[in-house]
């Protein structure tokens, strides 16, 4: 069993849309996959979204705090890369672009996003802008 944590916009969930930027999103998406079937879905309000600074680190430690072993990004700052690094949490590679989060699992569960260090995924990362 897996927990995949997806940033997202809104309410969340497989039919809300994949946000782009990290440590801003509205919540997070936490899909437990069993044996590569989705078995359970919960959405979290992302309470570190707001912050003046640090929303990045805070946002990593609400995936742990969640149980999230995996996450699905587009890009992320550098303290976000380091708290993720340091939480023992594996980053995918998301695409550039907004795409429903239901799309974007059937990629995951297809094996068409890569596992990709956390620090290759801070260049091009608008750091602290909402």
């Amino acid at each position: 069993m897996e927990i995949i944590a997806v940033p997202s916009y809104r309410e969340g969930g497989l039919n809300e849309t994949f946000h782009l930027k990290f440590g801003r999103c509205d919540s997070f998406t936490f899909i437990t996959v069993d044996n590569n079937e989705i078995t359970q879905v919960k959405v979290i309000k992302n309470y570190a979204a707001d912050e003046q600074g640090g929303a990045g680190t805070e946002s990593a430690k609400l995936v742990k705090s969640n149980g999230g072993d995996k996450l699905i990004v587009s890009k992320l700052g550098p303290n976000a890369s380091k708290a993720l690094s340091s939480l023992d949490i594996k980053t995918f590679q998301g695409p550039d672009q907004e795409i429903i989060i239901k799309e974007l699992m059937n990629l995951y569960l297809d094996g068409k996003l890569n596992m990709t260090k956390s620090a290759e995924l801070i260049k091009g990362a608008e750091m602290g802008q909402r």
